[in-house]
């Protein structure tokens, strides 16, 4: 799973992160009903109780009554279980926050965990039926691979690649170091930084022909057709913007405000 970053995907154990939450957290309202039950005592009780409650030195001095837990003894209790608490949170929302993987990449991990490689001409299974039946939880799936805008097209482009695999793509797209990973004719690896490469320029061609594409248009028809009406040259300006704004939303994680401005501009 490591030989490629497509396959690193792993549980994040969200049932569990909720039951220790709960857990703690009911610990905690435990505790506070237990320091709220405190301040009412001492605040109904003597003088010398109260300001106990309004200093925190008097009340540290204070001796703790037979057999009760001191106000600072309980709140020393409650920070550390608010640290573990905060921790946990905080690892959940890292965990939540995390890419989930595309079906392609869950397909292939599912795959390569149910027919595993062939050693001596026999497939060999990577894990036990036990281990490897984490694939089947993908709404509980996660994956270390940064997420990139354009990583649908990076799909289609891998996709390609495979179906016409042949001498001259395996020794453009692939290193060397990348085509000792696997001798399976079934599995296909591609050197990552090739193929960013590639959609790079793909999406460079693009926005060079949405650039040059409508000029040239606009060019032909005021240069041949002298009468060109506004109409067509409006129509013109408008398929090249409607197109121009369904790009931008596509290959990159542009927010609306910045899709209506680029437009605009």
């Amino acid at each position: 799973m490591d030989s490629d970053e497509n396959f690193m995907i792993y549980r994040r154990f969200g049932f569990l992160y909720s039951r220790v939450l709960l857990s703690k957290q009911d610990e905690l309202r435990e505790l506070e009903d237990s320091l709220d039950d405190m301040d009412r005592r001492d605040a109904k009780e003597s003088t010398y109780s109260k300001k106990c409650l309004m200093s925190r030195a008097k009340d540290f001095n204070r001796e703790a009554a037979s057999g009760q837990e001191t106000r600072q003894e309980m709140l020393k209790k409650i920070e550390t279980k608010l640290y573990e608490y905060g921790q946990i949170l905080l690892q959940a929302q890292q965990m939540v926050a995390m890419n989930k993987p595309s079906d392609r990449d869950h397909l292939s991990v599912q795959y390569f965990m149910e027919n595993g490689f062939e050693e001596n001409g026999k497939p060999v299974r990577p894990l036990i039926k036990e281990d490897s039946e984490f694939v089947y939880r993908k709404e509980d799936l996660i994956t270390l691979r940064p997420g990139r805008e354009s990583a649908w097209l990076d799909a289609i482009v891998e996709r390609v690649l495979k179906m016409i695999h042949c001498a001259p793509i395996k020794y453009i797209f692939c290193s060397k170091e990348t085509s000792l990973k696997t001798t399976n004719p079934n599995i296909h690896y591609f050197t990552k930084q090739r193929v960013d490469r590639f959609v790079t320029l793909i999406i460079s061609s693009l926005m060079l022909a949405l650039l040059v594409g409508p000029t040239y248009a606009l060019y032909r028809v005021s240069s041949l057709d002298k009468t060109a009406s506004n109409a067509t040259i409006i129509g013109i300006l408008l398929a090249s913007t409607l197109l121009f704004s369904a790009v931008i939303s596509l290959f990159t994680k542009a927010k609306r405000h910045e899709i209506l401005g680029a437009s605009a501009a």
